[in-house]
């Protein structure tokens, strides 16, 4: 049995209001142990983050799984070439991305 589209789209807008407010809870969790400064500075860190993700590294990460392939066909005047470096070096890349993200997390 599946779900009309319109309930698993209710269903998932609830989900993610939930999340919502459970990573606003625990954002006032820790403000409530750690204090207003320590929590002040936490939250600046965070939005340097963001900021840093979305104006460097994400269009970065789009621009070579973009212009690797393109520039591996033009180098070669092969398009096979380029295709094969689309599927294989563009994934390989967003899972090393990934792990040093994960790494730089993690330590």
């Amino acid at each position: 049995c599946t779900l009309p589209p319109r309930v698993c789209l209710v269903i998932a807008w609830l989900l993610m209001w939930g999340l919502f407010a459970a990573l606003s809870m625990i954002a006032v969790v820790y403000s409530g142990v750690f204090g207003h400064e320590t929590t002040k500075l936490m939250l600046f860190s965070w939005c340097f983050a963001c900021t840093q993700t979305f104006t460097v590294e994400e269009p970065f990460m789009i621009a070579m799984s973009i212009l690797l392939p393109w520039l591996s066909e033009q180098l070669t005047n092969n398009v096979l070439v380029g295709k094969i470096f689309a599927k294989v070096v563009s994934p390989v890349s967003s899972w090393c991305y990934t792990v040093a993200n994960w790494f730089s997390v993690n330590r």
